[in-house]
């Protein structure tokens, strides 16, 4: 029989007090309301990754190599945020190859991080190959759960499993689940209605932020790769459209005291919310919709941020993803004609 915990506040972070190492079960808000609500990453909450199982993993192993190569994935996306000292190395020449390992060799000495493993994930990062996995699933399981949370600056990884189809054994997957707990910093969420069949797990009863509950949930959509929030002060390195406007704002000399992925607050009782980028100096903001944003839950918290945003005196551009990719040029102007009209009127030239 499950035990239920019930967990109360207003506008505190939903999960800040949920347990980090073992497999729970969340109650009283949907799977679109944990999501939103995890954005921005409450601090003191490890890296949560939104795991939508495969519906033809048979077996537990074929599971946890699923979610291996999908951590996998996102540690060679983060790269170099993980590596200290590797923040200007962006080639893969035998020189920077090298250097690269090097790095990775001091930091695992002065850390917990396994040599070879972090050198390989650094080489591999820089040059598009895919990590040795001839390692044993322990050891990249602790040596990628290390890598990503070391990229967020946070305490582990919690596998917020949502999945968008029904499985075809809950069984192996929660052996599977329980498996990853037992050999590396992870924790598991199932949000409601995950993994019906499998009856053994805590429930924690969670009041959902009036903020939050009032929002209506859109139509699920289908993930099927490991989803990973943003980090701060860089474009997120699974957006297109984050890293193609990255690449124009960087050939602008006006662009500068640009700050990407930015969790700002207006007061210390307010939700804080996460900024897609902005210009603190100027008091702008740019925000940078993909498909998820159409739903109505998304578009409820997108109006809420706008809202308090221009309450504190920022200007808001919203640009989509077709946008940017369909007509650059137009956005790069936008931007740039915001960001003259606020630095005159603010006597903030550059």
């Amino acid at each position: 029989m499950r035990r239920e915990r019930a967990l109360t506040g207003s506008d505190a972070p939903i999960p800040t007090h949920l347990p980090t190492r073992r497999v729970i079960r969340l109650a009283g808000l949907t799977d679109q309301q944990l999501a939103v609500a995890l954005d921005p990453l409450p601090d003191g909450v490890p890296v949560t990754l939104r795991y939508d199982p495969a519906p033809d993993r048979h077996t537990a192993q074929d599971v946890v190599d699923d979610v291996l190569d999908r951590m996998e994935a996102v540690a060679l996306d983060l790269f170099p945020t993980w590596l200290p000292g590797a923040e200007g190395i962006t080639h893969g020449g035998d020189f920077d190859r090298r250097v690269a390992r090097e790095l990775a060799h001091r930091h695992a000495g002065s850390s917990a991080h396994f040599g070879p493993f972090l050198a390989d994930v650094a080489e591999a990062a820089l040059t598009g190959r895919t990590p040795d996995r001839r390692l044993p699933r322990e050891a990249r399981a602790d040596g990628l759960t290390r890598i990503i949370a070391d990229g967020y600056g946070r305490d582990g990884v919690i596998l917020v499993v949502a999945p968008t189809d029904p499985v075809d054994d809950d069984v192996q997957i929660a052996l599977a689940l329980e498996w990853l707990v037992g050999h590396a910093a992870i924790g598991v969420w199932l949000v409601p209605g995950a993994l019906p069949g499998v009856d053994r797990y805590p429930t924690w009863s969670l009041a959902v932020p009036p903020y939050v509950g009032a929002m209506r949930p859109a139509a699920p959509t289908v993930a099927r790769t490991l989803e990973y929030p943003p980090v701060a002060g860089m474009p997120h390195p699974a957006s297109e459209a984050e890293q193609a406007l990255e690449r124009r704002l960087a050939q602008c000399d006006w662009a500068v005291g640009r700050r990407w992925n930015q969790v700002y607050a207006s007061h210390s009782l307010a939700p804080p919310i996460r900024v897609d980028l902005m210009w603190p100096a100027e008091r702008c903001a740019v925000e940078i919709d993909g498909p998820d944003h159409r739903g109505s839950l998304k578009y409820a918290a997108d109006r809420r941020r706008d809202n308090g945003l221009v309450l504190d005196g920022y200007a808001v551009l919203r640009f989509t993803n077709d946008d940017i990719a369909d007509d650059p040029v137009r956005v790069i102007a936008d931007i740039e004609r915001l960001l003259s009209r606020k630095r005159i009127d603010e006597g903030n030239l550059r």
